[in-house]
């Protein structure tokens, strides 16, 4: 008990160092020109498909024996990059969604070089998708905020790329929040919740909005001892943010829109629904869910669109489960970490999730990984 305790206390100081180190400030917006793309429809099949890698902690550099030793690389690891190839051709998805933790910054000295590495990384992951023509988007996770840099940096830069869906702002085919938080550094704001999305998904006819997603940032840590697990969660703000887009949608199409959300830091809610026996599936490996419970999963049984959350985080974890309330069945899934353990790896074994949409509002999901495991779709409706 005592150990777990000393490594939340280092864990904390570490990114508190960092973000001090860094000179964080209040972090400005970035103006990004709109670019143009289609919107996202379904098929002619009435289905849309959704593939989830998380928890890539991708970083593009080898560490030595002390914080001066680095060796710099030019490519993501090989691993990885199969793993996603082989998921793209397999499940050939309408859209790719990274759930966080996407890199993990390993070496504050490479982040002052010309081009810092976390940069290099979000490009490499970038240029991947892009090679493939592959539309894709991203949920930050806590390990991205861990860096000289913050997550506007790094959204900034993908959104450069043709294929990346989301940004700091509205655009054509999908609406963006960045909300500051209360946590603070000294004068400085520790944290931005940023990668808020609201994307719409067409019929096949491209008239009708048929599905959302909602991409949501769950933050990183709380620096509120004490906590066992000191993580952050979905604030008053984004839920009031997410009421208001799902009633826009409702306005807009004269009925309540079917939902699916992507976050990285699973709701607190999910303990108790797997220990209530509201299992569906899947492995539990460890719970490392938000310390404070949030306000959105209320407003989600009491709004009634969404109808599946699926998050990362949890790494070795694949387990579905269901809450319930005001009449609302809601389906919880997380996905096993997407994440190659180093440069001459060939063991790691990488997960991914797969969710297909129905216009009828109902979707599936299943789960597999590296290893060629796949599991029995769960149909929800």
């Amino acid at each position: 008990m005592k150990f777990k305790y000393v490594v939340v206390i280092l864990m904390l100081l570490a990114t508190a160092c960092v973000m001090i180190f860094s000179g964080l400030k209040d972090v400005p917006v970035p103006r990004v020109e709109p670019r143009e793309y289609p919107p996202l429809m379904f098929d002619e099949n009435g289905e849309f498909t959704v593939l989830h890698l998380t928890d890539f902690h991708e970083y593009m550099l080898i560490e030595g024996k002390n914080f001066a030793d680095i060796t710099l690389v030019d490519n993501l690891k090989p691993r990885l990059t199969q793993f996603i190839e082989v998921c793209l051709e397999e499940v050939k998805p309408d859209l790719v969604v990274l759930g966080g933790d996407n890199i993990f910054g390993l070496s504050a000295v490479a982040e002052f070089m010309d081009t810092p590495v976390s940069i290099k990384t979000y490009r490499a992951i970038a240029e991947l998708f892009e090679e493939h023509k592959q539309y894709w988007t991203l949920a930050f996770g806590n390990h991205d905020s861990e860096s000289v840099l913050d997550k506007i940096d790094y959204l900034n830069e993908v959104v450069k790329y043709d294929y990346f869906i989301g940004g700091t702002e509205d655009e054509k085919y999908f609406s963006a929040k960045v909300f500051p938080t209360d946590t603070v550094i000294g004068n400085s704001h520790a944290d931005y919740y940023v990668g808020n999305y609201s994307i719409p998904v067409y019929d096949e006819t491209g008239t009708q909005i048929a599905y959302n997603i909602f991409v949501l940032d769950s933050g990183s840590y709380t620096f509120t001892p004490p906590a066992d697990v000191p993580y952050l969660s979905i604030t008053r703000e984004q839920t009031d943010w997410y009421l208001s887009e799902s009633e826009k949608l409702e306005q807009e199409s004269g009925h309540i829109v079917p939902a699916v959300m992507f976050s990285h830091i699973p709701f607190a809610e999910m303990e108790d629904a797997y220990n209530a026996g509201n299992y569906l599936g899947g492995e539990e490996a460890g719970w490392m869910l938000s310390t404070i419970p949030s306000p959105i999963y209320d407003a989600i049984l009491k709004r009634g669109d969404v109808k599946g959350v699926f998050f990362g985080h949890m790494h070795g974890s694949d387990v579905t489960v269901y809450g319930e309330g005001n009449g609302h069945r809601l389906l919880m899934g997380i996905t096993k970490a997407t994440q190659s353990s180093g440069y001459d790896d060939t063991d790691s074994v990488l997960g991914m999730r797969v969710i297909n949409l129905h216009t009828d509002g109902s979707f599936a999901t299943y789960t597999g990984d590296s290893t060629g495991y796949r599991s029995e779709p769960i149909l929800w409706d």
